[in-house]
């Protein structure tokens, strides 16, 4: 037995690595904390202030959690024996010291496999659902909810050998009958025949693999899914139309030795390059096992040439840029990482591939987070400080207008004072009439949103489209419950569309009346657009077109063509709902700038009324009002330091992207 701390040990012998993907990711994953941070503290200041409101708060704890939960997935697709395992265990054996996942001549990873790391749990584990539940016709997602049925493997990371055999059990096999693996979604061209059992064939023991393992790059937030090749892409819609589109990059492996064949482009045309392409994921091919054109005999440089040649006629195959191409040997990447070899490493071109995906990846993500969660929050900021900054005008004005005065003035400045609160009051109360009228308004839309999108609309366009599938002939159902589907979730979204428009003309007149009633600058709202979801629904149904033709040419291919259906549906029911849940954040949001203004009026008209009844005939209360104000003035102005303090960071952030 060797134990975890002897096994990093004996992995920190290794150089130095500059520019690796792990550096950038924990780059990005400190970068997330520190904005978590900044984002905390102005909200922690809101609710000491008494300026926070629940929609304010609402808003905030969305952005933490997308902070939080963020995640980066890389994707790893093609045919089998091509070294994806290979490849992962080049990013992930230099904090183990040996390679997880199996590699061996042939077929290995067997199944689609999932590697994360779960805070929430304590302990790694394999869990895998076994391949018998390809026939219940029942989605990932939902098994994913009922882990009664996943067999579960406790791994010992103190215990290399333990470890081993965990993860050895992804490749299992079974041996099943032709038929049987028709019936399991298999395409029996594509399996390995039985050497012992003519007529029999292998086929996986599990449908998927969720591997949970507490690694630095899974820790600080990515998550990697490794597939099997064509029979698992073809016979599991949820891998096409929701992994794959969801991951951040999609790594397309090739072998060199054998280039592209014409399985490899029958998963790149069907299952990658338009699937990915439209959802704007980085894409990459990647050329693996160069190491096989390395030759002692031969000039290093004839042996980059040769490399090179490769790379420009795949990346013409693949009728992507040359850029996107990447040269790997996996294995001495993995051979070096684990013997401190820097020469071998720099040859495996390992680091190159890191590099790029940090560029392409990390990168991204952050900009994305820069331009949506950054800014958004500078805004509120930007919203908070100028009504800080028109309270210390008016306090800075009131203060010089202060003049010394005899005992018996304080009686006319008690008018004085009474009359300023009765003013300021009355201009809180309009403003407040017109926010409770926002407010109602807002109430009275609410229920119209969710009668355009809701849970019982979306079910009556899936028994509608399956009802238009059931009447369908020669395999035209599919299709016509696919067009009939999308086109009654198109035309809710368009409605609905429709409707926000309509409401975001109410909220702008709103906004002008409030600016008329307490004759203050017109303040912006917040704008939504369906326009993105719109857009992801008609990529889904692009996405579907090759699995409706090919299903829709196969005989006896009602389970796969029901299991298609129901995984489009979901998805598509997730975009479309989804719609209907941001509308309805948005329209509780809207109001936000409304409601900040006026409760900082609300706490200044406070601060006067407490003026007013501490107010004293008192000779020492002369001087004191000047005191007092002054004081004041010093708060405001810490608040403002604060408040430029927070902006000057987010903003820092903002310019960095």
């Amino acid at each position: 037995m060797e134990s975890q701390q002897s096994v990093q040990k004996s992995a920190g012998r290794i150089v130095e690595e500059k520019d690796s993907l792990s550096q950038h990711v924990l780059a990005f994953t400190r970068w997330k904390q520190e904005l978590v941070k900044e984002i905390s503290r102005y909200r922690q200041w809101l609710q000491a202030q008494g300026m926070n409101s629940s929609e304010m708060d609402a808003r905030m704890n969305q952005a933490l959690r997308a902070l939080k939960n963020d995640r980066i997935l890389l994707a790893f697709v093609g045919e089998f024996s091509r070294g994806k395992s290979e490849m992962i265990n080049a990013l992930l054996c230099r904090h183990y010291g040996q390679r997880l996942l199996p590699t061996r001549i042939g077929r290995t990873t067997m199944c689609p496999t999932e590697l994360y790391y779960d805070a929430s749990v304590s302990g790694a584990y394999i869990k895998l659902l076994p391949i018998h539940t390809r026939k219940d016709g029942v989605l990932l997602a939902d098994y994913k909810q009922q882990l009664e049925h996943w067999v579960h493997l406790t791994i010992n990371l103190d215990d290399v050998s333990s470890m081993k055999k965990a993860f050895e059990e992804v490749a299992k096999t079974v041996q099943v009958s032709e038929q049987e693996a028709r019936d399991l979604g298999f395409q029996v061209e594509y399996l390995e025949a039985s050497l012992d059992h003519p007529g029999m064939v292998h086929v996986p023991a599990w449908r998927h693999a969720l591997i949970n393992i507490d690694h630095p790059l899974l820790r600080q937030g990515m998550s990697i899914i490794d597939t099997p090749g064509l029979n698992a892409l073809g016979s599991e819609p949820e891998l096409t139309l929701s992994m794959l589109p969801d991951a951040h990059a999609v790594l397309f492996v090739l072998s060199a030795d054998s280039g592209l064949t014409a399985t490899d482009h029958m998963i790149w045309k069907d299952h990658v390059r338009d699937v990915v392409e439209r959802r704007g994921a980085a894409l990459y091919g990647v050329l693996n096992k160069i190491d096989m054109l390395w030759d002692e005999d031969e000039d290093e440089t004839e042996i980059n040439q040769q490399i090179q040649h490769l790379v420009q006629v795949t990346a013409k195959q693949l009728e992507v840029p040359v850029g996107h191409v990447l040269p790997l040997s996996a294995r001495s990447g993995v051979k070096a990482r684990l013997l401190a070899d820097a020469h071998l490493l720099e040859r495996s071109r390992l680091l190159q591939l890191e590099q790029v995906l940090a560029r392409s990846v990390v990168a991204s993500k952050q900009n994305l987070l820069r331009q949506t969660v950054v800014q958004d929050f500078l805004d509120m900021v930007s919203l908070t400080r100028k009504g800080i900054e028109d309270r210390i005008r008016t306090v800075t004005a009131e203060t010089q207008q202060i003049k010394p005065v005899q005992p018996k003035s304080s009686e006319h400045e008690k008018v004085m004072l009474t009359r300023k609160v009765q003013q300021e009051q009355q201009v809180y109360n309009r403003r407040l009439t017109v926010l409770h009228a926002a407010r109602k308004m807002i109430e009275i839309q609410l229920p119209k949103i969710r009668d355009m999108v809701g849970q019982d609309r979306l079910k009556q366009h899936h028994e509608r489209a399956l009802q238009v599938a059931q009447q369908g002939v020669l395999g035209s159902g599919l299709g016509q419950a696919v067009v009939q589907l999308f086109t009654d979730l198109r035309a809710d979204l368009l409605r609905l569309k429709e409707e926000l428009n309509s409401m975001e003309a109410m909220v702008q007149k709103l906004y002008q009346r409030y600016a008329q009633e307490s004759q203050e600058t017109l303040l912006d709202f917040p704008h939504f657009s369906l326009d993105s979801m719109l857009h992801d629904l008609s990529q889904l149904e692009l996405q579907s077109v090759p699995y409706k033709s090919r299903l829709g040419n196969m005989l006896g291919a009602q389970k796969a063509t029901d299991k298609f259906f129901a995984t489009l549906a979901r998805l598509a029911g997730d975009v479309y709902l989804q719609a209907g849940a941001k509308a309805e954040q948005w329209s509780k949001a809207a109001l936000g700038p409304l409601m900040q203004q006026t409760m900082q009026h609300r706490s200044q008209v406070q601060q006067w009324m407490q003026q007013l009844n501490e107010l004293t005939q008192s000779a020492q209360r002369q001087g004191q009002e000047v005191i007092d104000r002054k004081k004041g003035l010093e708060e405001l102005t810490g608040h403002l330091t604060f408040l430029a303090e927070v902006a000057r960071n987010l903003a820092q952030e903002l310019k960095l992207g």
